[in-house]
């Protein structure tokens, strides 16, 4: 049996009913693959695929030459509400895509004998 805890870790496709409501996060997608990073109900948390924040000036306010802005990856999540979500579509046992569960990792102190 399947059940969305299972997706947890794993990296799915998502298709939204409305791309709109995420523009504001730089999301401008009609569906796409998000790692997921945990669930409730009401909707998914999954980490943000590609946001940067460029650089365009320098330390003095001045702008800097073409070809020489830093671009920065930042880390950031989403939530995403079930409302917009038409589908999800999970890849059992596909490489790079279906990782171990959070819940089957051996987390503790062993005792040897």
């Amino acid at each position: 049996m399947f059940t969305t805890e299972d997706i947890i870790g794993d990296i799915i496709f998502i298709s939204f009913l409305d791309k709109s409501m995420l523009n504001h996060v730089g999301i401008d997608l009609e569906c796409g693959h998000f790692k997921v990073l945990g669930y409730d109900r009401m909707g998914v948390w999954v980490e943000h695929p590609n946001l940067f924040m460029i650089t365009t000036k320098n330390d003095s306010g001045k702008p800097l030459p073409p070809g020489k802005e830093k671009k920065e990856h930042i880390e950031a999540n989403i939530f995403i509400h079930w409302s917009n979500v038409k589908t999800l579509m999970h890849y059992p046992d596909r490489k790079g895509f279906d990782f171990p569960s959070e819940f089957d990792k051996d987390i503790g102190f062993k005792i040897k004998k």
